[in-house]
């Protein structure tokens, strides 16, 4: 029996435009990268880039980081994020978070060389003494991403968090082990004490 076109049921067309702009958004991101490669290491297969999207589990950043990985053979390379869908990339932050050629020659070599640098450890700075709503031991919610689904269960194991690496005088109010297995050690720190970032379970 003759008819039209097949056509996938309930097919999205404004999905189906979406996951296409965001293909694109890929494909661009990921030509400025390799652009900035000796293109020898691209033919050679030296050099491999990936560009992707992932959520992001800290609930001061943004929701969606676009993430960028060049990966060399010997385990070298960098990965660094952008704040932002893949889409709002624009060149210029590639080329802000970018090596430079002599760190890319390390790679090349087998060497790995860390990009970017770690940072100094800074002063700590003195430890805020207001009062928290939540104590060591008490179960909470934290959001860690965008929506109803976006809040994890854990439990309250530190107060005044510091990362070694943070701006002297810069304390998260909790840190929290989450319950849930898919965030590598599942430790997060609540960068503010309200019921937007953490309540009670």
């Amino acid at each position: 029996m003759r008819g039209g076109p097949f056509k996938l049921p309930n097919a999205d067309p404004e999905a189906a435009a979406t996951e296409k702009m965001k293909k694109e958004a890929i494909a661009r991101v990921k030509s400025w990268v390799e652009a900035r490669l000796p293109r020898e290491h691209l033919v050679n297969r030296d050099a491999v880039v990936d560009v992707s999207e992932v959520q992001c589990g800290d609930p001061a950043c943004a929701p969606i980081d676009a993430v960028v990985r060049i990966i060399y053979r010997e385990s070298c390379g960098t990965i660094f994020g952008i704040p932002c869908e893949v889409q709002e990339v624009e060149e210029e932050d590639i080329e802000s978070q970018m090596p430079p050629p002599e760190v890319i020659e390390d790679w090349y070599l087998g060497k790995p060389t860390q990009w970017p640098p770690e940072p100094e450890p800074q002063e700590p700075g003195p430890v805020p003494t207001d009062a928290l709503r939540f104590a060591v031991g008490d179960r909470v919610r934290c959001r860690i991403g965008p929506g109803e689904d976006g809040w994890a269960a854990g439990t309250v194991v530190a107060h005044w968090y510091r990362g070694s690496t943070w701006p002297t005088g810069q304390y998260a109010p909790y840190q929290v082990q989450l319950d849930r297995k898919d965030m590598g050690s599942g430790l997060i720190f609540a960068p503010y004490d309200n019921d937007q970032c953490v309540m009670k379970e």
